[in-house]
């Protein structure tokens, strides 16, 4: 009886206990619920609703274009913007006075292509979530948000349905904006947005020729002049490749030359070349595999330019020309004979 007796108190302990746990884990974990930031949906919608997208300033006009295609969603953006014609002369004063006339300024227009970046700046608008509600400001407390001297105002057109946001003040701390929507809510939103619509056309642009990495590449076919050639990567070796029909033999001029390759970037996009490049200017046409899966290909083609020949290139995942620097270009366009024979 007394053995029972013991049996029964200790498990009356043990329950006791556990349900003393629960509630500790329970009230820990609603801590740190309560201790997340939560985020305030400005509107609604998703990438692929967005149809018009737009941001001007007293400086500059941005307007970013959204295309899809069979690999998905890309990007054109246009920025008008006015710049200072000139530095102000060495020693001269930051400010110019009251009785100089302003400084002259310069209109300039250019397009880029964005894929990745921007798509991934458009998923933070569409839809758009604040970190916080700051609720409607009135009367003169708009000089405290500024919005008295606002930065700019983001027009967009999403599900069909037009929103605005005018870009006020920095937040104390200096790292969210005020924003104020069409209705009148005011919001804090992350400063990054209007840093990627401020300098959209350096931090939208792409800058990759390709979607995938360098290292996903196992096998490549070079072709060049109505002859080819097949290269493999060689296993355990990062950088080192070899012809396929020898996979395991290393080829030091072939892998020297896909390193050049590899160091083939995009300098600037080009929508439409002065000179429509055609097969008589193509370099070299590089295709890549993973495996026997096609990843994409290069086409790079050699152009007479202003002070000299230039070169462009063409991947899928670019859609436009992109040029690409000389020197770069020029090592292998000039070790490409040796490698395809």
């Amino acid at each position: 009886m007394r053995l029972w007796k013991g049996q029964i108190l200790h498990l009356g302990l043990l329950g006791a206990a556990a349900v003393l746990a629960l509630g500790v884990w329970t009230r820990d974990e609603d801590a740190q619920l309560s201790s997340q930031p939560t985020q305030v949906e400005v509107w609604a919608g998703d990438p692929d609703s967005l149809t018009a997208l737009s941001f001007e300033s007293s400086s500059r006009k941005v307007r970013i274009e959204p295309k899809k295609d069979a690999l998905g969603r890309w990007y054109v953006g246009t920025v008008d913007k006015d710049e200072p014609a000139s530095a102000p002369p060495h020693g001269a004063a930051g400010g110019a006075s009251s009785s100089e006339p302003p400084a002259p300024t310069k209109h300039t227009t250019s397009r880029f292509l964005g894929v990745k970046a921007a798509d991934d700046f458009v998923k933070t608008l569409a839809p758009l979530r604040a970190l916080r509600a700051v609720g409607k400001v009135e009367g003169t407390r708009a000089e405290e948000f500024g919005f008295d001297k606002p930065e700019g105002t983001l027009k967009l057109t999403i599900g069909g349905k037009p929103q605005s946001l005018l870009i006020g003040g920095v937040t104390p701390g200096g790292t969210e904006r005020y924003a104020k929507a069409s209705n009148g809510d005011v919001f804090a939103i992350s400063g990054d947005i209007v840093q990627n619509l401020m300098y959209a056309d350096s931090r939208l642009a792409e800058r990759e020729l390709q979607s995938f990495k360098p290292e996903e590449a196992t096998r490549v076919k070079i072709s060049k002049a109505g002859k080819s050639r097949d290269l493999s990567r060689v296993p355990g070796k990062n950088e080192g490749w070899a012809d396929s029909a020898t996979p395991t033999k290393l080829d030091e001029t072939a892998g020297n030359w896909m390193t050049k390759l590899g160091r083939v970037h995009v300098q600037d996009w080009v929508e439409k070349p002065s000179a429509t490049p055609g097969p008589d200017s193509l370099v070299v046409r590089v295709d890549y595999f993973a495996g026997s899966k096609a990843l994409g290909s290069l086409d790079l083609y050699k152009l007479p330019g202003e002070k000299g020949n230039e070169y462009l290139a063409k991947t899928e995942y670019g859609r436009w020309f992109a040029r690409v620097i000389t020197s770069t270009a020029e090592q292998v366009d000039q070790d490409s004979a040796s490698i395809v024979k």
